[in-house]
């Protein structure tokens, strides 16, 4: 059980690459954190200016030293933005995009059943790639629905590595290349759906698919719809593979669904996922097998948010939900209301009930500088590795939802954006208390 919340501000207050600065209108966004060996933490994150909507921009890395929180020994690039993309090879230009990064592997010198595993230090990241037009002479990134971008440029690629022999750096083993299912490394289709090809990734990271935690589950969202992925440690390359995919899953004939979530759940799995428009629920599906089965979909209006969520197996043993509680927020009149950031504990043997939730960060009480007019907005929250004991962390964007060349044409943006509020933008964090010790999700012998 939580006991308590507490923000702790600033996880990424900005990148120190050049170029990528807040004086430069890019803040750090979305974001995951895994452990990497006993005092090492691997923090990938994409920054993101403030040209349109979603502007997604550069890959990021960081290592950190002892804690999630701790110095930042590395940061580099993992993919940087460009303005001058042309993967289609016909001299169209589009904005490179990164985003949804997410990473996994088993830590240097961690002990599964009190034994270390071949595959330990070896670490995957993945992200998407996404082309956006932008419009040179006011620098405004078009939004899709605006102008639309060919779907061949979106695609997932990813890159391994291991650390370096002194751990304060990163050495790559596979470098960036397409993410493909094994088997589809060419041609157009991209895994055993041959008909999918706009692929995007969850932005909750990869959990753990068998004892020894060579196989992981991911979820991917393409057209309306998801896929449950698995990754596979190959001994005779030391690299991982995408192997499987799982089953399309759908929402109701009008709705698609996307922003996948996996779950271990009392030996089964729990995926959820956002459903498309802007009415409330989410899409829940239970099964011990999620490779090997019919999909049953149950709709559960309990969730009050049309908001970004992120689902995690908490150290405690409950299932929860970072959103907004649009429903019950006490901002009603704030544009699209995501603010709090809530986490509401889930009962999935009663109907995915909501039995409780509470405040993760709140930037009005914080006394953030952005106003009210601006629509202040935290979301895409992650859950950090247990480390042990009584306390926890999650991670989470605040932003503003104003920008900077002019008035969102289509309504989602509202205002220009000041510097304070963007020096005011990033990745924060919260400290959670729980009622008791938990044991930590890695052991080191």
């Amino acid at each position: 059980m939580i006991e308590r919340i507490e923000s702790k501000g600033f996880y990424i207050e900005q990148c120190g690459l050049p170029g990528e600065t807040k004086a430069d209108q890019r803040v750090p966004a979305q974001h995951n954190t895994i452990q990497v060996s006993r005092d090492r933490w691997f923090v990938v994150y994409e920054t993101r200016g403030f040209r349109g909507v979603d502007d997604n921009c550069s890959v990021i890395y960081q290592l950190r030293k002892e804690k999630p929180d701790g110095e930042a020994l590395a940061e580099g690039y993992l993919e940087k933005s460009i303005n001058d993309w042309d993967p289609l090879r016909d001299g169209r230009k589009f904005v490179k995009q990164g985003n949804h990064s997410i990473a996994f592997g088993v830590p240097k010198g961690a002990l599964i059943n009190g034994q270390r595993v071949a595959h330990e230090g070896v670490f995957a990241v993945a992200w998407g790639n996404h082309g956006r037009v932008l419009d040179p002479e006011t620098d405004y990134l078009w939004h899709s629905e605006e102008i639309p971008a060919p779907v061949e440029t979106h695609r997932g690629v990813w890159v391994q590595f291991r650390l370096n022999e002194k751990e304060d750096d990163i050495e790559i083993l596979q470098p960036v290349q397409a993410l493909r299912q094994k088997g589809y490394e060419m041609g157009e289709a991209l895994c055993s759906h041959e008909e999918l090809r706009h692929m995007n990734h969850s932005f909750v990271g990869p959990v753990a698919h068998n004892e020894d935690r060579s196989e992981w589950l991911h979820a991917q969202h393409w057209e309306g719809a998801c896929v449950p992925v698995k990754y596979r440690w190959n001994p005779a390359t030391g690299l991982y593979e995408w192997v499987e995919s799982g089953p399309q899953l759908k929402g109701p004939p009008d709705r698609g669904i996307g922003e996948g979530s996996i779950v271990p759940y009392h030996g089964d799995w729990l995926f959820a996922a956002r459903l498309s428009g802007k009415d409330y629920g989410i899409a829940w599906f239970r099964t011990n097998d999620l490779f090997n089965w019919e999909p049953k979909l149950a709709l559960s209006e309990e969730v009050g948010s049309n908001c970004p969520r992120t689902v995690y197996a908490f150290p405690d043993g409950a299932v929860r939900v970072f959103t907004t509680d649009q429903r019950n927020s006490p901002y009603q009149h704030i544009y699209q209301r995501r603010i709090p950031l809530n986490v509401l504990d889930i009962n999935p043997d009663d109907n995915f009930a909501v039995t409780r939730s509470d405040v993760v960060f709140d930037s009005i009480k914080e006394g953030l500088p952005i106003p009210e007019k601006h629509a202040p907005t935290m979301h895409f929250c992650r859950l950090l590795s247990h480390t042990g004991g009584r306390f926890g962390y999650a991670t989470y964007f605040v932003r503003t939802r104003a920008i900077l060349p002019r008035e969102y044409s289509i309504g989602n943006y509202k205002g220009i954006a000041t510097q304070e509020e963007i020096e005011a933008c990033g990745v924060y964090y919260s400290k959670i208390t729980y009622d008791r010790d938990y044991p930590p999700t890695w052991t080191f012998g």
